[in-house]
């Protein structure tokens, strides 16, 4: 029998809205892997280049039309909305390249592949060790929100972002097992009590980057006192038994159910406008705080991008003793730094 073949969409593309739609509904596209928040995200952006530019023919692309469109779109210094769709175009001229063999698409690929954008100026902000202090002990005694408090002990010990801490809510059809399910959304990828062992070691594959990454608990004072917390025990008189055994560890205290990320963004901001926190500076900013407490500390720079798992790190970093060790060098300087300047303070 002979396998009948797919035709291949190439010859309906010919405006760019005909290749975003095609990226879209094609099943071999890129686009179906995305995550679901990211897909949502793209789509957004899509939608808008479809309206905006959707009837534009590729033909008719150049160089100069995508420098004027990134112009326009910085407009008001929007600086980071421009990447985002000159970022979109990079993708669906690449897929058109590759998966459609379509001409035009290839000339585009490689006209975006030699220009630079003009990028807009890093973020400064970062969440201090004294913030953090801050936010958990209002999170905890004036709004009476232990989980928020405990969250953000664990994003800033461990250097997690939010998603690794509180996971996401995605539609039951999206990939992905999960026990927790609530009126067609299951819960996904966040931290969970059967992910610490008995000696404190905290084991969990991160969301962005996939990589498995362990934490030793029992060095991280800010995650040790918020637990303590909840079982009205001394930090020195803590054990691992009395936890649970399994399910999501940052739980809402309003519902009883992890949390969605807009109501712990809302929340948190609440609590950080409380402690008088910039409004510049975000739960996001945990990340940047942590890292630079370590490399102020003199943690070697390596070593702290092992602990933060950051892209240049071999992929080989998830199997590697070396890099447990690492991490754990982090820790122990960042703790070692944090008492210093609390001594120095005559705290």
């Amino acid at each position: 029998m002979i396998e009948e073949k797919t035709e291949v969409p190439n010859s309906k593309v010919t405006t760019l809205g005909d290749l975003i739609k095609t990226y879209q509904t094609d099943r071999i596209s890129t686009y179906h892997a995305l995550r679901y928040h990211t897909r949502q995200n793209a789509a957004s952006i899509l939608k808008r280049i479809v309206a905006a530019k959707g009837h534009v023919e590729l033909s008719a692309i150049k160089r100069r039309d995508l420098a004027e469109w990134y112009m326009d779109w910085s407009a008001g210094g929007k600086v980071s909305m421009a990447h985002a769709f000159i970022a979109q175009l990079r993708t669906i001229s690449g897929y058109g390249a590759s998966m459609l063999e379509n001409d035009e698409c290839e000339r585009i690929s490689s006209v975006l592949h030699r220009m630079k954008f003009a990028h807009g100026p890093p973020r400064t902000e970062r969440l201090t060790s004294d913030q953090v202090v801050m936010i958990r002990t209002a999170a905890r005694d004036h709004f009476g929100w232990y989980s928020l408090a405990l969250a953000q002990a664990f994003q800033f010990e461990c250097i997690f972002r939010q998603k690794d801490i509180c996971g996401e809510w995605v539609p039951e059809s999206e990939p992905g097992e999960s026990d927790v399910h609530v009126a067609g959304q299951k819960w996904l990828r966040g931290i969970r009590w059967e992910e610490i062992d008995d000696k404190w070691i905290l084991t969990h594959k991160t969301s962005k980057r996939q990589k498995d990454i362990q934490w030793n608990l029992a060095a991280a004072p800010m995650v040790q006192e918020e637990l303590a917390v909840l079982v009205e025990l001394p930090v020195d008189q803590l054990s691992r038994h009395l936890f649970p055994t399994s399910g999501p560890i940052i739980i809402n205290d309003v519902n009883g159910l992890p949390w969605t990320a807009n109501e712990f963004r809302r929340k948190w901001r609440k609590v950080a406008n409380h402690c008088k926190i910039p409004k510049g500076v975000r739960n996001m900013d945990t990340r940047a705080g942590a890292i630079t407490e370590a490399t102020e500390g003199g943690a070697d720079l390596e070593h702290v991008k092992h602990a933060a798992t950051h892209s240049d790190i071999a992929q080989t970093q998830r199997y590697s003793r070396g890099a447990t060790e690492k991490i754990a060098s982090v820790q122990k300087t960042r703790i070692e730094f944090r008492n210093r300047k609390k001594f120095l303070h005559g705290e």
